[in-house]
């Protein structure tokens, strides 16, 4: 359950941030509180998928594609956190801080639908993974470690 998990992390982490950009503390210290809170449980709510889909993507990938999957994924990574803040610049000027950040949050949440998507597929991958080295092996008629049902 990998992608539940690493798409219902990215998805809650929305609720968080949603009160990080909306609510107005005006430097009180219960509102200062309350958004500092906040933002600790969505920092620590979008952690989860970090680690989860590089174990995910080892895991779907043939050995000798590994390195390569890995590395598009470390490119798109960085180009998110260089583009991201870049893009959302522009949206901030244009839309307004508010209105930029929330515009954001749907980003988020469709990230985290095709996460949650994932789930569907991700033991079909793996198997296919598998079934691959066992045929390069000569192990093919060795029962899977995965079951598909």
């Amino acid at each position: 359950f990998p992608a539940i998990l690493m798409g219902s992390s990215i998805m809650l982490t929305c609720i968080p941030m949603y009160f990080v950009i909306n609510v107005d503390y005006s430097g009180k210290k219960e509102g200062i509180a309350f958004i500092s809170t906040m933002a600790f449980l969505a920092g620590l709510l979008s952690i989860f998928p970090i680690p989860i889909e590089r174990a995910i993507l080892i895991n779907v990938a043939l050995p000798e594609t590994r390195g390569r999957a890995n590395s598009y994924l470390n490119i798109i990574d960085d180009l998110g956190k260089g583009l991201g803040p870049f893009l959302l610049s522009f949206m901030v000027i244009s839309l307004g801080r508010q209105a930029a950040f929330k515009l954001s949050l749907i980003g988020w949440l469709v990230g985290g639908i095709v996460c949650f998507v994932m789930f569907f597929t991700i033991r079909k991958d793996e198997k296919m993974v598998q079934d691959k080295i066992r045929d390069k092996l000569g192990l093919r008629n060795q029962e899977s470690d995965i079951d598909t049902t």
